[in-house]
């Protein structure tokens, strides 16, 4: 295969391994995150802990294939997958505990904290956007010119809240369809309020992108067969809002629409009650606004906002010929393994009923026991009476 095919297919597949990781992150999250809050906030549906019981190291799998890919397809990025892909695994172990080490905190903190990972997810991408604040010298060694806080700029907060929202709309969606009677009324409001958020803000996003951000294009690069050569494109800006891969290819533009149109989709089926309809929608939604980011971006994976010579591209910062090919092997067998095993899961927990967990099966006993004890006394009084 071409070497710049493989870089192409590559950059296709990484992509498909962050859609897989979003979807599976939506459906954790409602599954351990709205629905013990629900649970917390209502004594009516306390006894319910989790809408379905997906095994929790699934969406850990899918993020360590996803990272492990990213370090070794490009290794011009460092350290900053590792990193990333560190700080989003603790956070999920901390949801996946079910609350028990957040307990002490409150529920509303474990809300908080379970919502992290989802919310983070939309400001890298919207970083992506503004480009980041890093240099290149002649020996390649990249320098971060920014500071933290810089990092958390007003357009990539309000990607944020997009990623935030369709997540909570997809896991609430996914409550609606397996929890129950309880638990749908209450997780249709949220999707509801959830699907309304994540069309206004898509639309404030994609008017702020038209109006005021400043995108980029690559005139020329140098393409090495054998090693990365970061630092030898020619980058020039002139691409307002980011626009110019969906004029160049028109057929990109039903990315962003269908992703509009999933959303739109997902509230009529919430109305309607056609829960797994709504799902449906949800997922379209998580799907077409990750193919549109890519589509926009492409081919660039870290522009730079200093020095845009070293922006960082699919082909300028791929590894070599052989050790794509190889890899490509080997992602031929493992991804179909990881795709089956998640599918299978799924397919076996379909039709597990719910579980209370042990403490409410506990007090659902005491209170049954308290009722009995205090049956006759009040027939007693009665008969005192």
């Amino acid at each position: 295969m071409d070497y710049e095919l493989l870089k192409f297919f590559w950059w296709l597949l990484i992509g498909g391994l962050l859609i897989g990781f979003a979807l599976l992150e939506g459906l954790d999250l409602g599954a351990r995150v709205l629905t013990p809050f629900m649970a917390a906030q209502s004594a009516a549906i306390s006894q319910q802990t989790r809408p379905f019981n997906w095994p929790q190291h699934i969406t850990l799998f899918w993020l360590l294939a996803l990272c492990s890919a990213i370090v070794v397809i490009w290794p011009s990025l460092g350290l900053l997958p590792c990193v990333g892909g560190g700080l989003m695994g603790v956070l999920l172990l901390l949801r996946q505990s079910n609350g028990s080490s957040l307990r002490p905190f409150g529920a509303w903190s474990a809300l908080v904290i379970g919502l992290i990972p989802a919310a983070l997810i939309g400001v890298v991408l919207g970083n992506l956007f503004l480009g980041l604040p890093f240099s290149r010298c002649a020996l390649a060694a990249s320098q971060f010119h920014g500071t933290f806080s810089g990092l958390f700029r007003p357009f990539a907060l309000l990607l944020g809240v997009i990623s935030l929202s369709m997540f909570c709309q997809l896991g609430a969606t996914w409550v609606m369809l397996r929890g129950s009677n309880a638990l749908r009324k209450v997780s249709r409001r949220i999707a509801w309020r959830a699907g309304v958020v994540f069309l206004v803000c898509f639309t404030a996003a994609a008017l702020w992108l038209a109006a005021d951000i400043r995108g980029y294009r690559l005139a020329a690069s140098v393409h090495s067969h054998t090693l990365c050569s970061p630092g030898q494109s020619v980058v020039l800006p002139g691409n307002a809002g980011w626009q110019g891969n969906f004029s160049a290819w028109p057929l990109a533009c039903l990315a962003p629409l269908l992703a509009l149109s999933g959303t739109v989709q997902s509230l009529y089926s919430i109305v309607r009650g056609r829960a797994g309809m709504a799902v449906v929608g949800s997922g379209l939604t998580i799907v077409m606004m990750l193919c549109s980011i890519g589509v926009a971006l492409f081919p660039f994976i870290i522009p730079s906002s200093v020095q845009l010579s070293a922006s960082l591209t699919v082909w300028n910062a791929a590894s070599g010929e052989k050790t794509l090919g190889l890899m490509l092997i080997l992602a031929s067998v493992l991804m179909p393994m990881l795709l089956a095993y998640t599918v299978g899961a799924g397919l076996r927990d379909r039709n597990r009923p719910i579980q209370s967990s042990p403490k409410c099966k506990i007090s659902q006993r005491i209170q049954e026991r308290q009722q009995r004890l205090a049956s006759p006394a009040i027939h007693g009084d009665h008969r005192i009476a």
